[in-house]
């Protein structure tokens, strides 16, 4: 009898466990279609095509920083002037790689949700390579792009940036095709006609000339208002200031522009914190001893000038 009752038991529980095993398994597959029929839907609306992994490497934002040494045990400066662990970030192509294992389709669209969805996957492959955010300029970058929501103008304003992160950004850059395959190289000065081609975009919408609060800058720390100021009020005091910039590739070239920049902007009364440029110079100045520092600026992809 007792026999009986655990036999009859176990028919049960058997049974039951293949309901549930069969209920899951139907609740999984409703989940999926569910998922892929909203991710699809989504895509539609806002025109993102999804870019399969071998497209990666052109979608993901450059981190912004030399890579780390793998053997390192040591901790260095970051790029935001914190401490990071020595081996970190990562390469680009191991960040490219994660990004790609972790995400069947990456948004390529131009539009501000696009670029923002590329940050934060590609922030997040970079936690999966044990490494922290601040090993990178990506943060503080993001921080510019959310800072954006809400902004009528927000395309325009990216396109403003001149980001070229993406290849349609790169068709339709200012200067691109013969005209930039004819730019300067080496380290000619730049006469302010070109003023516009070489100042580093500030990383950060204008601010508003009659606000009289603070709002949260790109770094995170309260900035006035009013700041920074335009792109194009910018451009015109570097050229008041320098007759001549430097225009080459070379990382001294870049420095000194970055530098002049910065000092254009406290002439204008606003904080290096109201733009991303001081994170993007440590960046920089960080590869000074580097034996092949205009190769790895070269692989970053920054389009900073005509050459670039």
């Amino acid at each position: 009898m007792y026999r009986r009752g655990v036999s009859s038991y176990r028919r049960g529980a058997s049974s039951r466990t293949r309901k549930l095993v069969i209920g899951g398994a139907a609740a999984a597959l409703l989940g999926s279609a569910l998922a892929i029929g909203t991710g699809m839907s989504q895509a539609a609306e806002q025109g993102n095509p999804g870019a399969g992994s071998g497209n990666v490497s052109a979608l993901v934002p450059a981190l912004g920083f030399s890579p780390g040494d793998p053997n390192a045990t040591a901790d260095r400066v970051g790029p935001t002037g914190v401490n990071v662990p020595g081996r970190c970030p990562p390469t680009q192509a191991q960040v490219n790689a994660q990004v790609a294992l972790k995400n069947g389709n990456l948004p390529s669209g131009t539009d501000l949700e696009s670029r923002i969805q590329r940050f934060e996957k590609t922030l997040s492959a970079i936690q999966d390579l044990k490494c922290p955010a601040s090993s990178t300029t990506l943060l503080g970058r993001l921080n510019s792009l959310t800072a954006l929501r809400g902004n009528a103008n927000r395309d325009d304003v990216l396109r403003g940036l001149g980001l070229n992160e993406t290849p349609a950004d790169r068709a339709a850059a200012p200067g691109s095709g013969d005209a930039a395959a004819g730019g300067a190289t080496g380290n000619a000065g730049s006469g302010s006609g070109d003023i516009n081609a070489l100042v580093p975009a500030l990383g950060f919408s204008p601010g508003d000339p009659n606000a009289t609060a603070d709002r949260v800058g790109p770094t995170g720390v309260n900035v006035p208002g009013r700041c920074p100021p335009t792109q194009a009020q910018v451009n015109a005091q570097v050229a008041l200031k320098n007759g001549n910039l430097p225009s080459g590739t070379d990382l001294e070239s870049r420095i000194q522009r970055y530098e002049r920049t910065l000092s254009a902007i406290q002439d204008l009364k606003c904080p290096a914190s109201s733009t991303t440029l001081l994170g993007r110079l440590n960046s920089l100045t960080a590869l000074r001893g580097n034996a092949n520092a205009d190769n790895i600026l070269r692989r970053l992809g920054l389009n900073e000038t005509p050459a670039g």
